[in-house]
């Protein structure tokens, strides 16, 4: 007698499990290539057309599937920006945290965040990127609320950091110094994001940028 034979002869029972687990597997397995290609779409669209054109329908169009189906992963405009940003926003915390937990010097940590930030914005769609996004936090709502709760995180994780390598400038102090540092870090990002091509090379805030971090650290210019 088989596994899926009745005692008596009776109609063979079906095993579900059996039949369930692969095709469970092979939607999980489009819903996600479903789900990259929004993602693919809603990046490409930002650095072609800007936020003016950033719509739900233009979106779908561009991944080839229907606005009702975008919005089964993806139910408002913020939610694909989110999908679109967080790899950039969370490599920050993952080096943060990963520096912090390996046990490294808090301004080792700062002077490599700094770096980093240095190497993303002088990376020309990265930088675009980002001033599309900073149009669209001006004029949405729920951007901009995307926009405050990264803020917060990041000012939260660098404010310690600042506040270990310099216990001196006290629990404010450092969380001034960290909002200062991250709007520095922004600023040369949105420079390099729409003037590169008017105001020559890139690399040419490199040392006022640091410079101005470790005054923020220090409260005193960088050592030459």
């Amino acid at each position: 007698m088989t596994a899926t034979d009745k005692p008596g002869g009776g109609k063979p029972r079906v095993r579900k499990s059996n039949l369930a687990g692969p095709v469970r597997g092979g939607l999980r397995a489009q819903g996600m290539r479903t789900r990259g290609a929004i993602v693919v779409a809603a990046r490409q669209l930002l650095l072609e057309d800007g936020g003016l054109g950033f719509t739900l329908r233009e979106i779908a169009g561009r991944a080839g599937i229907s606005i009702s189906n975008l919005q089964y992963y993806f139910p408002s405009r913020p939610a694909v920006l989110r999908a679109v940003f967080e790899p950039v926003i969370g490599a920050y915390l993952c080096d943060l945290r990963r520096a912090v937990e390996e046990g490294a010097a808090p301004r080792e940590t700062l002077a490599a965040l700094a770096a980093r930030a240095l190497c993303d914005a002088q990376d020309a769609e990265r930088s675009a990127l980002w001033c599309h996004f900073l149009a669209l936090v001006a004029v949405d709502p729920g951007s901009a609320r995307l926009l405050d709760a990264w803020y917060e995180t990041l000012v939260h994780e660098i404010a310690v950091l600042v506040r270990a390598a310099n216990p001196a400038l006290g629990l404010d102090g450092s969380r001034s110094a960290a909002i200062l540092a991250i709007a520095l870090a922004d600023g040369v990002c949105v420079r390099n994001g729409v003037g590169r091509k008017r105001q020559g090379c890139v690399h040419d805030l490199d040392a006022p940028f640091l410079a101005a971090v470790a005054y923020l650290l220090d409260g005193r210019p960088a050592r030459s």
